[in-house]
């Protein structure tokens, strides 16, 4: 089901099949949000629970050997609708079978998502109502289409990413069996708080991954006009930026609590970089905010 709200300023469309928006609009018409249309069928995915790919695609849970897909099984996953207004609307999912069969915990996530002004913000709750510590870790992963469509006149490459505070400026990358090395870093920023978006960095290293993060806040900014998108976040270590290849106009700016698999972390869930621990009753909520103002 597609769900539309406004406030008059932005326009969001959201799919109740992985609570997943699938357009951002301002009022002239400008859309901030890739469609899905190729190169990748998705537009901004939530990460649960568990973020990137796992070893061998399995994890240990309790003494237990389990499957899972990569980024979880929220992602694929119809929500449903609990609250909707003009300008927001309210979306849940709960564990079931399958789910459970994948990763053996009751859990609620409830997302909530509110535009004011140019911004859309996203609250995402996650409740552990069972009687026993979850683990879990929770991404996000917006595709921001760049070039910006306001700005026609340029190109991927005129674009670069500003952190809010100076970063570790080499990152972890790949070994030959697709494992995250963190021993094995390379330099891919211009300076401690600039990325220069070049696709053949990409066709290199597949993601920039952060495995530790300081900033708050990035924008996306296109150099030759100097418009930008700036995308707010609270409560992340880890981040990524990741586009599909060459041509794909669009890049995606990705907070994360956890990531893919790391060489040496072992298979226990409760092992992974970034994993988060929910006693029983307590639950956890984690903000993103992407801010299109500095387009206008």
């Amino acid at each position: 089901m597609q769900i539309q709200i406004t406030n008059g300023i932005m326009t969001a469309v959201i799919n109740s099949y992985a609570a997943e928006m699938k357009s951002l609009r301002d009022e002239n018409g400008n859309e901030y949000i890739w469609d899905g249309s190729q190169f990748w069928k998705r537009s901004a995915p939530f990460l649960f629970p568990i973020v990137g790919g796992l070893e061998n695609g399995s994890v240990e849970i309790k003494g237990k050997m389990y499957q899972m897909r990569q980024h979880g099984f929220a992602r694929d996953r119809e929500w449903t609708v609990v609250h909707q207004a003009a300008d927001s609307v309210t979306l849940s999912l709960t564990e079931d079978e399958d789910s459970l069969s994948k990763y053996p915990y009751p859990f609620k996530l409830t997302l909530t998502y509110t535009l004011e002004g140019h911004t859309v913000k996203m609250a995402f709750n996650v409740s552990n109502p069972g009687d026993e510590v979850m683990p879990f870790c929770f991404g996000t992963h917006p595709a921001i289409r760049c070039p910006f469509t306001s700005s026609p006149g340029s190109v991927f490459t005129d674009y670069r990413i500003e952190f809010e505070k100076d970063e570790i400026p080499t990152q972890p990358t790949l070994n030959a069996d697709k494992i995250i090395d963190r021993s094995a870093r390379g330099a891919f920023m211009a300076d401690s708080k600039t990325i220069r978006l070049d696709y053949s960095v990409f066709e290199k290293i597949d993601t920039i991954i952060f495995d530790e993060i300081h900033s708050h806040k990035v924008r996306l900014v296109d150099g030759t006009s100097g418009k930008y998108v700036e995308v707010r976040f609270d409560d992340f270590t880890q981040m990524g930026f990741w586009t599909p290849c060459k041509d794909a106009p669009f890049v995606c700016i990705e907070p994360w609590n956890g990531c893919a698999a790391i060489a040496g972390d072992g298979p226990r869930f409760e092992d992974k970089l970034g994993v988060r621990m929910l006693n029983p009753g307590e639950d956890k909520t984690f903000t993103l905010e992407i801010d299109a103002a500095g387009c206008c």
